[in-house]
């Protein structure tokens, strides 16, 4: 029969062994919760990630990152104009095209514009010119064309976001550029230049003189 400083001896023994598996436990759980947690959440990210509807790529116009440059096709693009149609570069392939980027606030392309016009009608169908309005509200470019007696397409690019800009390489205003029939660069473009005697050169490039 034990005695009574025995079972007093073992309590406190047994009492410490009963603690330290405790703080084993504890520190168990300490590290594991927290991983099992984590791996749960990146499953789940991966499993959402992996369900989440993705637009076909079918459905996605192809981005073209083809950039202007001399003797190379002209990189298309289709931009609405100010009557709601659509327009495509590409459409006057056949004809020499002056492509002009402008703004209502430009001075000189209150110049360039009316010339560009005139030598069109000058042209008897021979020539095509297009407009791309550069970081200018829509209703100012309606004006300002109206104003000016523009007939030719003039086509609407955001007035913050302006990637066909982007890809004739345009920073400033006037920009024009030169297509021959074949719908290829034909001359380094013009910059900052309006009057008749600046675009005869490039006019000459493409209409053959």
């Amino acid at each position: 029969m034990e005695s009574t400083n025995e079972r007093h001896s073992e309590a406190p023994s047994r009492a410490a062994g009963f603690s330290r598996s405790r703080l084993v436990l504890l520190v168990t759980l300490t590290v594991l919760v927290p991983t099992a947690l984590l791996a749960f959440a990146i499953s789940r990210s991966h499993r959402t990630s992996d369900a989440s509807p993705t637009t076909p790529v079918t459905d996605i116009a192809p981005i073209d990152h083809t950039k202007a440059r001399v003797g190379h096709p002209a990189p298309d693009f289709s931009l609405r104009g100010l009557d709601g149609r659509p327009v495509r570069l590409s459409q006057f392939r056949g004809r020499p095209v002056v492509l002009t980027f402008f703004a209502s606030w430009c001075h000189p392309c209150e110049e360039e514009l009316p010339v560009l016009e005139a030598a069109r009608r000058d042209s008897r169908g021979r020539l095509a010119v297009v407009g791309v309005n550069y970081q200018d509200p829509e209703d100012d470019t309606r004006d300002f064309v109206k104003q000016l007696g523009v007939t030719f397409p003039t086509l609407i690019e955001d007035s913050f976001a302006n990637p066909v800009a982007a890809r004739y390489g345009v920073h400033g205003i006037p920009v024009t550029f030169f297509l021959d029939a074949r719908g290829v660069i034909a001359t380094e473009p013009m910059f900052g230049q309006g009057s008749r005697s600046a675009l005869q050169p490039g006019l000459d490039a493409i209409l053959g003189r």
